[in-house]
């Protein structure tokens, strides 16, 4: 038996933003704390990799031009529920505002972005 079969396999997060020096910070954080880590820019390429892949947590930033976290928060409710449970905002989105999403959701991480606190929230929800 190798020691590669000892480790055990890396959970998967999937990261959307459509700013990419939040991208590659949320990326390098995730990675560095031992996650496998797919990172897409749009709402619609976000919900594929849901349909294709078993993600341990879902990052969405809400405030996007186009297809944004939102997107993807429609298609879960309506299709996977289950999934929400997963989801983590990462957003500069006023309170008001995530008041009315934060129904079924695992969290809500505030822009600018403490990398304490994402890493321990990530942490929290992958167990």
């Amino acid at each position: 038996m190798g020691i590669l079969s000892l480790l055990k396999p890396r959970k998967r997060i999937l990261v959307l933003d459509d700013d990419a020096a939040m991208r590659k910070l949320v990326s390098l954080l995730l990675k560095r704390a031992g996650y496998r880590v797919d990172v897409v820019t749009k709402g619609n390429d976000a919900i594929k990799a849901i349909e294709s892949k078993d993600y341990a947590a879902i990052l969405l930033d809400l405030m996007m031009p186009h297809e944004g976290g939102m997107t993807v928060m429609s298609h879960l409710r309506a299709a996977k529920p289950d999934l929400l449970g997963r989801v983590i905002l990462v957003t500069g989105a006023p309170d008001t505002v995530l008041v009315s999403l934060r129904n079924g959701i695992f969290g809500v991480v505030k822009k600018p972005l403490d990398a304490a606190e994402l890493t321990a929230t990530v942490k929290k929800l992958t167990g």
